[in-house]
């Protein structure tokens, strides 16, 4: 429609169109003149171009009456132009514009390898052995959101503007710019959010379409524990510092039973432990500092009485009945 309107108004300011079409244009243009005066909306413009559209078609199909030549076009194509043109604006801004669906980046760091990423952003962000992030296409735009699997250290950058949003699991970790760990491996019984600088909100994803707040400001050497079986947490004092000694070759066990002591084992070492037996319900706190595997073995193995073999990667305990 805009093209043949275009061609029209063209050849009628050059003077080449014939008498029946130079009729029509003047004739419209004087159904029209009124609305130089006032502020078309979109609805109006459009029904403007469709009259004069037509126009055209019925000149196209029956012939028009001759009447005298009225040499207005300098007129008739300012009011043809400026319509012309908020016609084409407000259908440009009305528009609307596909949206990219949320995509989201992963890297990873491989069971027994820990890795250092720097976020667009300037957060630092420190990955334990086998443990993943999830960066979304939409980071910075309105937010800085990523996903987490496993455990890792945030030195977030402060941008009070775009909070930085942590998903693991059923919890959600908000933040504006500190340092914290997030410990939130999916085969382990509990997640846990330790603080080593600054304030950090953590909500859990409730039945509603709105979260439940589980903490408002865990602060400095602060910790909230939940626990995915019994849909629990609690709000704990802990050692920041303690908590994140894996990124300098720390490994550290706190109250730990059997079960998350050959899961750590594997994660760190690269190793596929098997537990024999589940009957040692005793829990334990030991330390170790860039240390074999073997090494960690036999100290675990003369503390509580339990026996081992290992055959590359592969490592058996048989704890010790009690």
């Amino acid at each position: 429609m805009d093209e043949k309107i275009q061609v029209l108004f063209k050849r009628y300011q050059e003077g080449t169109v014939t008498t029946e079409e130079r009729i029509l244009v003047e004739t419209w243009f004087e159904s029209y003149q009124g609305q130089q005066n006032k502020k078309l909306s979109s609805e109006d413009e459009i029904s403007v171009f469709e009259d004069l559209d037509s126009r055209i078609n019925s000149f196209l199909a029956e012939d028009v009456p001759v009447r005298k030549m009225n040499f207005r076009w300098l007129q008739i194509a300012a009011v043809f132009f400026t319509l012309l043109v908020s016609g084409l604006f407000m259908r440009n801004r009305f528009t609307k514009k596909p949206v990219k669906p949320e995509t989201f980046t992963e890297i990873s760091s491989l069971r027994g390898v820990k890795k250092e990423i720097t976020l667009k952003d300037g957060t630092t962000v420190f990955l334990n052995s086998g443990s993943s992030i999830f960066i979304s296409s939409r980071f910075g735009e309105d937010k800085r959101e990523v996903k987490l699997t496993g455990e890792a250290f945030f030195q977030v950058h402060h941008d009070a503007s775009k909070p930085f949003v942590i998903h693991s699991g059923k919890l959600q970790t908000t933040v504006l710019g500190t340092s914290f760990d997030i410990r939130a491996y999916p085969e382990d019984e509990q997640l846990k959010i330790s603080v080593a600088t600054g304030k950090v909100k953590v909500e859990g994803k409730g039945t509603s379409s709105k979260p439940a707040l589980y903490a408002k400001a865990l602060t400095h050497n602060q910790a909230l524990v939940y626990n995915r079986v019994k849909d629990s947490h609690r709000v704990t004092a802990v050692n920041s510092d303690s908590v994140s000694s894996w990124r300098t070759n720390h490994l550290i066990f706190e109250n730990a039973s059997y079960e998350e002591i050959a899961r750590s084992l594997g994660r760190w070492y690269n190793l596929d432990v098997t537990l024999t037996a589940h009957y040692d319900l005793k829990r334990y706190t030991l330390s170790f500092y860039n240390e074999r595997a073997d090494k960690v073995l036999n100290v675990l193995s003369n503390l509580t009485g339990m026996t081992y073999s290992m055959n590359g990667r592969k490592v058996i305990i048989n704890p010790k009945k009690s």
